[in-house]
């Protein structure tokens, strides 16, 4: 009982109000909270939308529209179960006209969808859930109607009106009315999902500094809100480029090192165990798959100098790739001859962002014209 007290006061703490269906099958206070549920829905914030739905059923366990809002985000999670399973579990004589016409959207095809959509709009004109969802990305002027109509249930149509002045949608770009737009959204409803958007917002602007601000408050929200981790990490990176840059360089440098010195356990350490490195060597023999033998192993000649110079690493846009080009100089002893050769390449490597830390994908060298790379191996 002290379990349900306190999670139904919590709910009661963030309830707002924004109601999205005028009429449904719950009692008063269960209303309150199932309408909660379907502020987190259409803001996308799921994890806090299924919190909410179930603490509506505290309140009434025969909430139909908390029911409808468990069904609606099932295909979030896996471990919700799914959503056919819900709402064959839901009785639709004990549903409104309004949860009916929700009901209904999420049991019809695809093809069909759309359509009902539009028809469920007009025969509910008040409603403002059967409206937005006759909303589309296909037609951004669908937001601003919404919010026109729905002023007080604004906060995702004005998040998504951001994306409108950022994409195209209305026409030119305008990143003003999208800053606009999207600070609208946050100051109605105070979650992570407008923060995200704004740092998006940035990030096509290339302030990395201000998206990665953004997106941390996008975190900030709580465990639900991880799956905005993955774009911090993303501005991060894109803010430290110049820094991992020069620090996969110096990799490069010792990973080359130990290689000079046969020093497999060094080498290791740039490897990771489910990647296999592929190779081009400077006598432009067919590539191979590089192996301890390879770095243990290489009689044919001995090094007196081998210096990396000219370094610069470019990323991929996800930043989880980079490419080191380079030049190699340096001198070798060809042991069966006794012979010096002056040795000068130019080069490049492939380093990938692993949950390990950066680990060498691929390296490829070639002579510099009119000059030498190592001799054909025995």
């Amino acid at each position: 009982m002290k379990k349900r007290i306190t999670l139904i006061a919590f709910c009661f703490t963030i309830v707002v109000n924004a109601q999205w269906l005028q009429d449904t099958s719950c009692n008063k206070k269960a209303e309150l909270v199932a309408n909660q549920a379907i502020e987190y829905v259409v803001n996308l914030e799921y994890m806090a939308a299924f919190g909410a739905a179930n603490a509506a059923l505290l309140l009434d366990e025969d909430c139909g529209c908390a029911k409808l809002t468990l069904a609606y985000i099932s295909s979030a999670n896996q471990k919700w179960g799914s959503r056919m399973t819900k709402l064959d579990a839901i009785d639709i004589e004990s549903l409104t006209a309004e949860e009916k016409g929700w009901y209904d959207t999420m049991r019809a095809s695809k093809e069909e969808r759309t359509s009902l959509e539009t028809s469920l709009a007009n025969q509910f004109p008040e409603s403002p859930l059967l409206n937005f969802l006759s909303t589309s990305m296909q037609d951004f002027n669908t937001f601003k109607t919404f919010a026109e109509k729905f002023p007080d249930n604004a906060a995702t149509a004005y998040n998504m009106m951001s994306y409108g002045y950022t994409n195209g949608g209305f026409g030119e770009n305008d990143t003003t009315k999208a800053m606009k737009y999207v600070s609208m959204a946050q100051q109605m409803h105070d979650g992570p999902n407008a923060y995200d958007s704004m740092a998006e917002h940035y990030a096509a602007m290339g302030d990395y500094e201000n998206a990665l601000k953004n997106q941390l408050k996008a975190v900030d929200f709580g465990t639900f809100s991880s799956v905005y981790s993955a774009n911090a990490r993303l501005y991060y990176a894109k803010i430290n480029a110049g820094k991992m840059g020069i620090e996969i360089q110096q990799m490069q440098k010792d990973i080359q090192q130990a290689i000079l010195e046969g020093d497999y356990q060094g080498y290791k350490e740039f490897v990771h165990p489910e990647i296999k490195v592929s190779t081009g060597d400077s006598n432009l023999n067919p590539f191979y798959i590089y192996t301890e033998k390879d770095v243990k192993t290489n009689p044919e000649i001995t090094w007196a100098s081998f210096v990396l110079s000219d370094m610069q690493t470019y990323f991929s846009p996800d930043m989880k790739t980079a490419v080191v080009t380079f030049v190699a100089d340096g001198q070798y002893t060809i042991t069966a001859t006794n012979s010096t050769i002056e040795y000068a390449t130019r080069a490049s490597s492939t380093w990938c962002n692993t949950d390990d830390g950066w680990k060498i994908l691929h390296t490829s060298f070639a002579p510099r014209k009119g000059k030498n790379g190592i001799p054909e191996r025995g």
